[in-house]
C-alpha cells in the first residue's frame, strides 16, 4: 500500500509540474569550454607551434550560447560576438569539424521527440532533421548550487564511435574505435522543463550544466518569463538531409581536410605531419 501511495504522489507531482510549465518561457545563457587538444609529430612541428595551435583551439571552443524555451520546445544558438576574431593567427589555422552547436540554429521538441538544425558546414547550409537522441539518465541525490538554483546530478552513458584518419607517405590509414562516454548533468527542478543545452534533454528540470569528458557547458544566466515575448523558430533553410546522411557528409569532409592539413606535404620543410585529436 505504501508503494501504491508513493506512485500516486509521484504522479500528482509530475502533473502539477506539467500544469505549472504551461505558458512557461525563458532564456538561459551558457558558456562552453573544452579539454580537447591537438598533438602533432614533434619531429615536424616545434613545441612553440603546437602550443600556439592548442591555444587557438581552446579560444575557438570558448563560446557563449542562448537556449530559448517554452514548455515543450526550444532553440539553441551561438551568441554572435562584436569582435570577429577567428581561431587563426601566426600563420596557423585551426579548423573545427562537427563540434556541435556552431553557427546554426537547433530546434528541439521534447513532446514530439524531434529536432531540426540549420547549420553552415564547408560553405554550404544544411537542414538536418531527425529524432532526439534518448538518454538513459540515472538520477542521484547529489546536489550543488549553480547561481541561485539547487541542482541535482544525473549520469548517462552512450556508445560513441571515434574515427581517426591519417595519411603518411601517400598511404591513408583509418581507425575506428568505439568508446563508452560518460555524461554528467546537473538539472534544477525549480525550472520545470525538460530542456537542456545543445542536444541534451530529458530530465525533470532545466539542465544547468553538462559535461561529456571533452566539453563542458555551464549556465551563467537565466531569465524566466521575460518581458519580450519568446518566439521559438523551426529552421527551414538549407539542403534537407537526415542525421545519418549528415554524419556521412562530415566524415567525407574530415577526410578531405585531413589530406589538406594533416597528411599533406608541408611546404618548405618537407615530410608528412600526422594530427591526432583527443576529445
Amino acid at each position: 500500500m505504501k508503494h501504491f501511495l508513493f506512485f500516486i504522489a509521484f504522479g500528482v507531482s509530475a502533473f502539477i509540474m506539467s500544469i505549472n510549465a504551461q505558458g512557461f518561457t525563458g532564456v538561459a545563457t551558457y558558456k562552453s569550454a573544452s579539454k580537447m587538444t591537438i598533438t602533432m609529430d614533434s619531429s615536424k612541428v616545434s613545441a612553440g607551434e603546437q602550443e600556439l595551435i592548442n591555444q587557438q583551439l581552446m579560444k575557438a571552443m570558448q563560446k557563449e550560447y542562448d537556449l530559448v524555451f517554452n514548455a515543450t520546445a526550444s532553440n539553441w544558438k551561438e551568441v554572435e560576438k562584436l569582435d570577429n576574431e577567428g581561431a587563426s593567427g601566426g600563420g596557423v589555422e585551426v579548423i573545427m569539424i562537427g563540434t556541435g552547436g556552431g553557427n546554426g540554429l537547433l530546434y528541439k521538441n521534447t513532446k514530439d521527440k524531434t529536432s531540426v538544425e540549420s547549420t553552415d558546414s564547408f560553405g554550404k547550409r544544411f537542414l538536418v532533421s531527425g529524432e532526439l537522441e534518448p538518454y538513459q539518465w540515472e538520477i542521484t541525490q547529489e546536489t550543488k548550487q549553480i547561481g541561485r538554483y539547487t541542482c541535482y546530478k544525473a549520469i548517462a552513458k552512450r556508445e560513441t564511435t571515434q574515427i581517426s584518419i591519417s595519411e603518411v607517405n601517400d598511404e591513408k590509414e583509418e581507425k575506428e574505435e568505439t568508446k563508452t562516454q560518460i555524461i554528467n548533468a546537473w538539472y534544477t527542478p525549480e525550472i520545470p522543463v525538460s530542456h537542456g543545452p545543445d542536444a541534451y534533454w530529458g530530465l525533470p528540470g532545466l539542465i544547468m550544466e553538462v559535461s561529456n569528458g571533452g566539453r563542458v557547458l555551464v549556465c551563467s544566466k537565466v531569465v524566466l518569463n521575460p518581458k519580450d515575448a519568446v518566439a521559438i523558430e523551426i529552421p527551414s533553410k538549407g539542403k534537407k538531409v537526415s542525421t545519418e546522411e549528415y554524419k556521412v557528409i562530415l566524415k567525407e569532409h574530415a577526410e578531405k581536410m585531413n589530406k589538406m592539413y594533416g597528411g599533406g606535404k608541408r611546404k618548405g620543410k618537407g615530410g608528412d605531419i600526422q594530427i591526432k585529436i583527443n576529445g
